[in-house]
């Protein structure tokens, strides 16, 4: 094959090959950056040289006599095209060529790197060079050794031989990246910067592709340069023996991104990689990362060298997240939430004409996949660019194929504007250029996401702005764990009133939005200012007639799973934020009524009215108070239940407390029921000549059946405990919780009913059918004990 037919990634067979017809910030996290004294004793340190943004450095040619004829050709010639390097490439090939040179127990020089560098500054480029120029040393002098020592300096043409078989059995270097997306970008860097290096091969070692071909590519070809994920390299160290023998040759290790593969886990699978390869100091180890860390400093420890050298070339003065605009709004319900995100599109697109690049945050998959089919709906109805408004979604339900694809379309596409839907996937790492804004809808995992998420944007001195769109009660996590970000709120009327601005400007003179290219100006929609006016009508015609309510559904239950274990970082209940999230399916998605939800459900997942075991134990006196004030509020109508429910707690109530007027009960849920009871109780007592009052027989409450009790200590029937916890009493009596007819132990009659801990008849064995009981010991009369059961739930 001619090499000339070699330049893109073939994701299918997990081997990068190169195809003719490719010739083609992060920002600083809040934790502080340790001092450059503060590094490990004998790291050499460089000053802090970053040059502000837009300032050239030294040119590719200077490093003429350095770099190999094919390498330097790559870089500026074809395919790269560049002509002067950045602070961080700069900073890191200047110790070329010292850096490339294979390892020498008497060599003095600092081979291993802790470079502090964020993404999109040019460092994947400044760690290839290095690598690339070693290996391709490294398969000469390998095929020249062999030929000497087999003493066949007769026949120099075996050397090439040579070098190709120990090229196949040799790892050159390991790249390990945080995610498959990253991984990705740097194998292509390195298929396009080893362009003119004959031979030379990448192997891409990442989830969501096939392992079997992965292991049938490295076994065809040369392991040059190995690119990984941490999860699937220690899979294959693991299963296959012959590439962890392979994995004891590598030359260079590099762990791009290190405070993102700490982030998200991965310590563990460092230690062990790290324990996979050559020790120090024969294995050279590059370390990259834009901020550095307690967890970062204890791995440089165990990796690095003690005399590693620490380039930083980040500027700790004014980081991303603090120089870029960025806006917050809290909606005033669901309802608002689309048209505001169409708004914020509309505005950038009438801001940046042409050149509008907007990625949109989600997150869980599920809501990224609603709001790309939304936006891809809405973007032909409203958007200044309508129908050509390029639409991607990147999240883990797209193949790997697909998401490379999508994540190379949006960075490549510079004619049009470009809408990108995603998860976290493309929070960290990735590098998008010119990225005009950044919309994150819901809260972000922590503040440093938030600000990952931000760093897409306003890279390399170029423009940007974030924008944070809240629900009512969500907004506990911006006052509570964004106070350290410079965001300004922005109302929806103020929204508003600067599109309203844009666009009369726009419709005054379209073609001076596009510095006069007519051609550009043709693909806006003229005039904007009437459009605005639609919008609700467009997002009410979607909401009610196009959505479908399974994926409305669906990304409701993602949702219960992602905010429920972060209800405490909301500040507010777990009840409020389901039922924040049920409205946001009717009033935001236009679903008739909310999914339904098992109470079992809820109840594993910790929702529920958030009373203690203590809760209305205080004496009955006390709620006779409490009556005094008005009764608003949630709760606190169950407040009122409970105390009468309770009364019987109580040891010290004298004769007047046991014969309050329960005419003051009437209204509630429950109070006429006991005034019902209270009632016969009389009639009875008076018939009986006992004279008691609706206390008889102590504090226990008597009662008829079809009576009904509830939360604890029921009133139904006449049992020897008015049907709660030991013994039931007569049919149709119910009971909630712990208590009512015939609960727990032994049901009585059919229809009795329960609730919580068995129902009629549930668990200890219950009588007739028909009886019913919930959550466990199923369903009612017979059942664990006895048959005829009818219904049950959950267990």
């Amino acid at each position: 094959m001619s090499r000339r037919s070699l330049l893109t990634v073939s994701q299918r067979n997990g081997i990068l090959r190169l195809l003719q017809k490719n010739g083609s910030v992060r920002s600083a996290s809040t934790a502080v950056a340790y001092e450059d004294e503060e590094l490990d004793a004998g790291a050499v340190v460089t000053p802090k040289s970053a040059p502000a943004p837009g300032t050239v450095g030294k040119p590719f040619t200077s490093l003429k006599d350095v770099l190999l004829p094919e390498t330097l050709k790559a870089i500026t010639v074809k395919p790269f095209k560049l002509t002067n390097m950045t602070a961080v490439q700069e900073e890191v090939l200047s110790l070329l060529p010292d850096l490339a040179k294979p390892y020498d127990p008497e060599s003095t020089s600092t081979r291993d790197l802790l470079v502090r560098a964020r993404t999109g500054t040019g460092k994947t480029l400044a760690f290839l060079v290095p690598i690339i120029e070693a290996r391709v040393r490294a398969v000469e002098n390998a095929g020249q050794k062999r030929v000497l020592d087999d003493g066949l300096l007769s026949k120099p043409h075996l050397a090439g031989q040579a070098a190709k078989n120990w090229a196949r059995a040799n790892v050159g270097a390991v790249i390990i990246s945080p995610t498959r997306e990253l991984a990705t970008q740097i194998a292509n860097e390195a298929l396009r910067l080893s362009y003119h290096h004959e031979g030379f091969e990448v192997r891409l070692l990442v989830g969501g592709m096939s392992k079997r071909v992965q292991l049938r590519d490295w076994a065809k070809g040369r392991p040059d340069i190995v690119v990984a994920t941490p999860g699937r390299i220690r899979d294959i160290v693991n299963s296959e023996p012959d590439i962890a023998r392979a994995l004891k040759t590598t030359r260079t290790l590099v762990l791009d991104e290190v405070d993102t593969l700490l982030d998200i886990g991965f310590r563990d699978d460092i230690s062990a990689i790290i324990r996979d390869l050559p020790p120090t100091p024969e294995r050279q180890t590059l370390f990259l990362s834009a901020t550095l860390t307690p967890a970062i400093r204890q791995v440089v420890r165990e990796a690095l060298a003690k005399d590693y050298k620490y380039i930083n070339c980040v500027d700790d003065s004014t980081p991303t997240h603090l120089s870029v605009p960025q806006y917050a709004t809290t909606v005033p319900n669901p309802s608002h939430q689309l048209p505001h995100i169409m708004k914020l599109i509309i505005h950038d697109q009438l801001k940046h004409p042409g050149k509008s690049k907007v990625v949109v945050f989600l997150p869980t998959t599920k809501l990224t996949m609603l709001f790309s089919s939304m936006l891809k709906t809405m973007a032909k109805a409203v958007l200044p660019a309508g129908k050509d408004t390029w639409v991607g979604e990147i999240h883990s339900k797209f193949s790997q194929e697909m998401r490379t694809k999508m994540s190379n379309t949006f960075r490549k596409t510079t004619d049009q504007p470009t809408i990108l839907v995603t998860s976290d996937v493309s929070a960290r790492g990735v590098d998008y250029p010119g990225v005009t804004r950044v919309i994150q809808v819901g809260i972000p995992h922590s503040m440093e996401q938030y600000i990952h998420r931000v760093g897409r944007t306003g890279r390399a001195g170029m423009e940007g702005r974030g924008d944070l769109v809240l629900l009512p009660w969500e907004l506990g996590f911006l006052t509570w764990h964004l106070t350290e970000i410079p965001l300004k709120s922005l109302s929806i009327t103020e929204l508003d009133s600067q599109l309203a601005e844009l666009a009369e400007a726009y419709d005054a003179n379209p073609i001076a939005h596009f510095s006069g290219n007519k051609q550009a100006a043709t693909t806006y929609r003229h005039p904007m200012a009437p459009v605005l006016d639609e919008i609700e009508r467009a997002v009410n015609h979607l909401r009610y007639d196009r959505l479908d309510p399974q994926a409305v559904k669906e990304a409701f239950m993602s949702m219960l799973g992602y905010y429920f274990p972060k209800y405490s970082e909301l500040r507010v209940a777990k009840s409020i934020v389901f039922e924040g999230l049920k409205e946001w399916t009717t009033a935001g998605c236009g679903l008739e009524e909310a999914p339904m939800v098992s109470q079992a459900f809820l109840a594993e997942m910790g929702v529920h009215d958030n009373r203690t075991k203590y809760f209305g134990r205080g004496k009955l006196a006390t709620m006779v108070r409490a009556r005094e004030t008005p009764w608003s509020g949630r709760g606190h109508q169950r407040t009122r239940d409970i105390a009468w429910d309770q009364a019987d707690e109580s040891d010290d109530l004298t004769p007047d407390e046991r014969n309050l007027d329960l005419s003051e009960f009437k209204g509630t849920s429950y109070g006429d029921k006991y005034l019902k009871a209270s009632l016969r109780q009389k009639k009875a007592a008076e018939r009986d000549g006992t004279g008691e009052g609706i206390f008889s027989g102590g504090r226990r409450p008597q009662g008829e059946p079809g009576d009904r009790a509830s939360y604890q200590r029921s009133s139904g029937g006449r049992g020897d405990r008015g049907g709660s916890f030991e013994r039931g009493s007569r049919g149709g009596d119910r009971g909630s919780y712990s208590g009512g007819g015939g609960s727990y132990r032994g049901g009585g009659q059919s229809r009795d009913r329960g609730s919580y801990s068995g129902g009629g008849g549930s668990y200890g064995g219950g009588s007739r059918g028909g009886d019913r009981g919930s959550y466990s010991a199923g369903g009612g009369g017979g059942s664990y004990g006895r048959s005829g059961a009818r219904k049950s739930s959950w267990a």
